[in-house]
């Protein structure tokens, strides 16, 4: 039997699997940020799937979106008479496919979705994934009619309306989204208190990384309508990016606060994780990661089990550090540096 290394060389090791996981998550998010809406229009992937209910009855004319996989919306489409949707021509890479449920009954459902067509692995050809769906009744909202939660209304001008609806489309298309940026600009014009102008700007900025407006239009969101979770969680994001770590903690916090259980709320509480063990806050950071992937699951980055290996191998809580890292390869089985992770789960489980 090989003999155990030294805690120094264990930490040593975990220490530098950190460290490729740094760069490379960062390399990683900066390249699909940058490439925005094109990803999805440069290759000839796709994603097929139809929506069921409990029933197993197909659900017609639900909302259906897109997003990448640090949950950008790419595009929104709705199914059919039949409940069926699909998006095409897509990119090789990890993709959300959402369904939105607001204004019915059923709960919010995310699957997760990794295109890699035959090409990649010296062959030819796309990747076509199908999908089935099948949505949940909400039984506490059934119950309780009024716990989804106020709903901001406005007395919105009529032509300012019809901007913003322009806008959505363009932007919902995946393509024109300077144009559709400008119709919402042209909207706040009008009516200078727009929230869903100003939030749905805001998160188009923090999208192309463009963050003085991003901030500007989500900090006048908000100041319209100090409730609006989906304000704060654009807001949360972009200070996160930002290394803003302590402001990330304060917009995040007000996101779990005001709607726990939101489709954000997983991501939400991961950047909110990662925000705390950045500064330190080791005991938060490991509540709100681990709420995170309870909620989320696979849907949430693989990185959750890095800060909670990093959190639990700080606290010499070995076998749980080893588990997490064995997680994140399994969700995660294009990870840099396989190696040298195996060998840091090896050596974790030696000690005690």
């Amino acid at each position: 039997m090989m003999s155990t290394l030294s805690s120094r060389r264990v930490v040593a090791i975990f220490l530098s699997v950190l460290a490729v996981w740094t760069v490379s998550n960062s390399t990683t998010k900066a390249t699909t940020l940058k490439s925005g809406n094109l990803v999805a229009i440069q290759a000839s992937n796709g994603i097929n799937g139809v929506i069921f209910d409990e029933l197993r009855h197909p659900v017609p004319n639900m909302w259906v979106e897109l997003l990448d996989e640090v949950n950008t919306v790419l595009t929104r489409v709705r199914t059919d008479a039949v409940g069926r949707f699909s998006f095409n021509r897509l990119s090789n890479g990890t993709f959300q496919v959402k369904v939105i449920t607001f204004g019915t009954n059923y709960i919010s459902q995310m699957q997760r979705v990794n295109l890699v067509s035959a090409s990649m692995a010296g062959g030819r050809g796309s990747h076509y994934e199908n999908i089935d769906i099948y949505l949940k009744a909400d039984r506490k909202r059934e119950e309780n009619p009024g716990s989804a939660g106020p709903i901001f209304a406005q007395d919105v001008p009529e032509p300012a309306r019809k901007l913003y609806d322009q806008a959505v489309s363009m932007l919902n298309s995946g393509k024109n989204s300077k144009d559709g940026i400008s119709k919402l600009k042209e909207a706040i014009d009008i009516f200078p208190t727009y929230y869903m102008a100003l939030e749905r700007m805001g998160v188009e900025y923090v999208r192309v990384e463009d963050y003085d407006p991003a901030k500007s239009a989500l900090d006048k969101a908000i100041e319209v309508n100090p409730k609006g979770y989906n304000s704060f969680y654009a807001l949360g994001v972009l200070q996160y990016r930002l290394k803003q770590y302590p402001e990330c903690v304060e917009s995040l916090r007000k996101v779990v606060l005001l709607a726990p259980d939101s489709g954000n709320a997983p991501f939400a509480r991961y950047h909110l994780g990662m925000a705390y063990l950045k500064t330190g806050k080791s005991a938060d950071a490991e509540t709100h990661l681990k709420k995170a992937y309870e909620q989320g699951g696979k849907n949430v980055p693989s990185d959750v089990h890095m800060g909670l290996a990093q959190i639990y191998s700080s606290s010499k809580r070995y076998k749980e550090a080893a588990a997490e890292l064995e997680l994140y390869i399994r969700e995660t089985p294009d990870a840099r540096d396989t190696d040298k992770i195996k060998l840091a789960i090896k050596q974790l489980k030696e000690k005690k």
